[in-house]
């Protein structure tokens, strides 16, 4: 790539740059001295660019800078965008990592003008990828290019007059690979001989190592898929679940048998299908097809999406029209995990795809590709292994065993995320979103688009008048949903209660309110149905059956939630930090729906996590899971041996959790921490504000040259962990940073704990669950903190050679009565009680750093 004439300048600002400034890109104070005012450099960088469009990488977050001081504004190519379209798998489009792809190493990354060549370097890989695309595809990109601007517009315009690959050729789609021929069923594989010390696993397995935990654990498995029940097994970090359950799995579907596995995260979900499946099957000798399914949202559907595409409008409809449009070259499931989406295109993506009930294979047939989600369950069906998640899992079951195919044998992984997600299944959302969502499929159906260009126009506006009724009546809702909030107060939910329902001043007017919403619903259905009558095209006709029945849901969330709730159910009202209201309905206790759905219509069903238990005690667990009468529950231990690897230190003296002097003394103590080690220390909060409370006395720290991360102001869950990964930083996080987290060996050595992580009180679903209990507090509060605070200590011995330390700051553990049962919850590692001045040497000296 050449490179032709070349600008670059500092800027003095007139103030001292923040040292996150300096750290991030080297600049210092004295390389701007005697540098151009604002004024001038603009001035300047406008002359340099002349008439040429403005190419960058996230060119508009740069670009709003400079207009905002007067640079007027320029035709812009964003090569993010483009790199959307073009790589639309990309795990991520940052500028490094797209230069990484393309081969080219930056001279100096965070620097202006290396940035700007680097930003050249990737927008010449990108014309290089469009230019080999079908010129069919070309063609397609450039008629959706007027919306994105003319300097796309002109780059598609080049790419296609240099294209030459399959001008006169159909688009090719990918074929969707053969699936694995069963292999016919056998002998069982012993769990005693797979796990042998010369067994198959210990030949075949690369890296596999002999763990008496893991063995005990495969064993008790073998036992309950032979005998049949339900198992609670508790597994701790580093014992191997997954091998340990994948076993046994593949052994009953070896004999003819099916397995569904589940999990909660689509990390583990990866894991199972590309590395541990392969690799198992491959050290045991067996072909047993395996298969992934997912819910229907998840997939592409090509007959919405061949319609989405003729109707492209705005900017973010065409990128996401010519980004799955190049993704249909090459995936072979339609999966949207496939895909990274940005921005608004998540919001777009169910309008294509397969989340309608009308999807189905034949009408999907008339498109090439044909239907990805009946392919997807065609192999389930075929499979003996079946991965899911959660939330599939669990909808299947509140459909009484529609969506997964039929089984003898369940294992749920992650099974302590379970009820959380079961909450979801069960329960009721109503707001703004799920309102739009709803009545905008039916205003802008094939048959109402369609009818308002012919003779069905009268029925068509009609719709879209009625529409329009129920989205005014919709905002009343919310409105006097909003108003049951107190005026000006700080809350930001409320509870439901049958005191605040005998109130006719606060909640009549929202009963009111929903009954007239439910009327004008009424009415979207009547008129849909007059222009049904009219229309004789069999998909649209389907398309607007389909919208309309969605209705019902609008219909008996609001009967549900606000007339007519179930005594079980637990109703309340919150307000997004946008502003918006959102209704919620969840049963106050699911242990019967999960018992029924889940383990009854199977013959075994086990349950394994690494957090179950609560002081040797799985009565909490098995009751939410609804088979407290008939559970085997077992803990397996780990083979990580805590008494030496680990400590847990406690400060005897020092502030309390909500006394003014706690965030100062935490802060003090994170600095002492982090300067010791170098970094190497994750902080887990409880509550967002007193996260950046903290995070906000740290700048000494940062002064020293230890980045401090702070999450939700740092950038993303996996853009921290990536810079954390490098040395020398402290990384601040609440809720989804106490666990799922992997950072093993010396990139972490501390993990601090603000407080201990009981629930909020007053939390509606907390404080209606609570209920049930004779003391809510140790039956049910206790409980959940006392698992939660495992899965913030789990962060911290990820292998058998880690060291480290867990800093707790909350010393209500050695302070209060029920601090016993905490700490026995918690691995057996040494507690240290010390001074709060002595808490950070303690650690170093632990670690070898002091």
């Amino acid at each position: 790539m050449n490179v032709g004439e070349r600008f670059s300048t500092f800027v003095d600002p007139g103030v001292d740059l923040h040292p996150a400034i300096t750290r991030l890109t080297g600049i210092r104070d004295e390389d701007l001295r005697g540098a151009p005012p604002p004024a001038i450099a603009l001035g300047q960088l406008a002359a340099f660019i002349g008439p040429a469009a403005v190419v960058g990488h996230n060119v508009g977050f740069d670009l709003a800078f400079l207009q905002a001081a007067g640079l007027p504004a320029p035709d812009r190519l964003d090569t993010v965008e483009l790199a959307s379209m073009l790589m639309p798998s990309a795990p991520t489009y940052a500028l490094q990592s797209l230069a990484a792809a393309a081969g080219i190493t930056p001279d100096a990354a965070h620097r202006a003008l290396a940035d700007a060549i680097t930003c050249a370097g990737v927008l010449a890989d990108l014309a290089a990828r469009a230019r080999v695309l079908p010129i069919a595809v070309l063609e397609e990109a450039l008629a959706y290019a007027p919306l994105l601007g003319p300097a796309f517009v002109a780059f598609f315009a080049e790419a296609a007059s240099g294209a030459v690959r399959g001008a006169w050729d159909d688009v090719a789609l990918a074929r969707p690979t053969e699936a694995m021929a069963p292999s016919p069923p056998s002998a069982a594989i012993a769990v005693d001989v797979a796990f042998a010390h010369d067994g198959p696993l210990s030949r075949g397995l690369e890296g596999f190592e002999e763990r008496t935990e893991q063995r005990e654990l495969a064993r008790a498995i073998e036992l309950t898929m032979r005998d049949g029940g339900p198992l609670v097994a508790e597994a701790g970090t580093g014992v191997g679940k997954s091998l340990a359950y994948l076993v046994p799995a593949l052994a009953r579907a070896g004999e003819g048998e099916r397995v569904i596995v589940s999990t909660h995260t689509l990390p583990l979900q990866d894991q199972l299908m590309r590395k541990d499946l392969p690799a198992v099957q491959g050290a045991l000798g067996t072909r047993v097809p395996v298969t992934v399914l997912k819910g229907r949202t998840n997939y592409l559907c090509p007959r919405r999406w061949q319609q989405f595409r003729g109707l492209a409008q705005t900017r973010e409809e065409a990128r996401l029209a010519l980004k799955t449009l190049i993704w249909r070259l090459s995936t072979t499931t339609g999966d949207r995990s496939e895909l990274n989406l940005l921005g608004a295109e998540s919001d777009l993506w169910p309008r294509i795809s397969a989340d309608d009930e009308t999807c189905d294979a034949r009408r999907c047939a008339r498109v090439a590709g044909g239907c990805y989600l009946q392919r997807a369950r065609e192999d389930a069906a075929r499979s003996g292994i079946v991965v899911t998640n959660h939330a599939l899992l669990l909808q299947d079951a509140r459909m009484r065993g529609a969506l997964l195919p039929a089984a003898e044998h369940l294992v749920v992984d992650e099974a302590h995320r379970l009820e959380e997600v079961a909450t979801d299944a069960f329960g009721i959302t109503f707001d703004d979103r799920v309102v739009r969502r709803a009545l905008d499929r039916v205003a802008h159906a094939p048959a109402v688009t369609a009818g308002l260009r012919d003779e069905r126009v009268e029925e068509a506006e009609r719709i879209r008048q009625e529409v329009a009724s129920a989205q005014a009546r919709a905002s009343e809702v919310f409105a006097a949903l909003a108003a049951v909030l107190e005026p000006g107060a700080l809350e930001d939910r409320r509870r439901v209660t049958g005191g605040l329902r005998a109130s006719d001043e606060r909640w009549l007017p929202v009963e009111l309110a929903g009954e007239r919403f439910v009327e004008a619903v009424a009415g979207v259905g009547t008129a849909a149905e007059r222009l049904l009558l009219r229309t004789t095209d069999e998909d649209e006709r389907t398309d607007l059956e389909s919208a309309a029945s969605e209705l019902s849901y609008l219909r008996s969330a609001v009967t549900r939630a606000i007339h007519t709730p179930r005594q079980s159910d637990i109703v309340w009202l919150e307000r997004r930090q946008e502003g918006d209201m959102v209704l919620r309905v969840a049963p106050s206790h699911l242990g019967e729906a999960i018992r029924r759905g889940l383990v009854e219509p199977r013959r075994s069903t086990v349950f394994t996590s690494a957090t179950l238990a609560v002081a040797g005690s799985f009565a909490f667990a098995t009751d939410r899971f609804g088979i407290a009468d008939l559970a085997d529950a077992r803990a397996f231990g780990s083979p990580f041996d805590y008494a030496t690897q680990a400590i847990l230190v406690v400060p005897n003296d020092g502030a309390l959790p909500g006394s003014p002097e706690f965030a100062d003394e935490a802060a003090a103590t994170i600095s002492d921490i982090g300067h010791a080690l170098e970094g190497r220390t994750l902080v887990l909060f409880t509550a967002h504000g007193s996260m950046r409370d903290v995070a906000s006395r740290l700048g000494p720290l940062e002064e020293t040259g230890i980045t401090v991360l702070t999450q939700g102001i740092d950038g993303s869950r996996r853009a921290l962990l990536e810079r954390f990964a490098k040395g020398r930083t402290v990384l601040l996080g609440t809720q989804s940073f106490w666990e799922g987290i992997d950072l093993p060996g010396e990139m972490l050595e501390c993990v601090v704990i603000a407080r201990l992580p009981f629930a909020v009180p007053d939390d509606p679903l907390v404080q209606g669950r609570s209920e049930r209990y004779e003391d809510p507090f140790r039956e049910f509060h206790l409980p959940q903190a006392a698992l939660r605070l495992r899965q913030g200590f789990g962060r911290l011995i990820r292998t058998k050679t880690d060291r480290g330390a867990v800093v707790l700051l909350d010393r209500r553990v050695l302070l209060r009565d029920y601090g016993g049962e905490l700490l026995a919850s918690l691995p057996d590692a040494r507690v240290r009680r010390v001074p709060m001045t002595e808490v950070a040497t303690t650690v170093a000296q632990f670690v070898g750093r002091g």
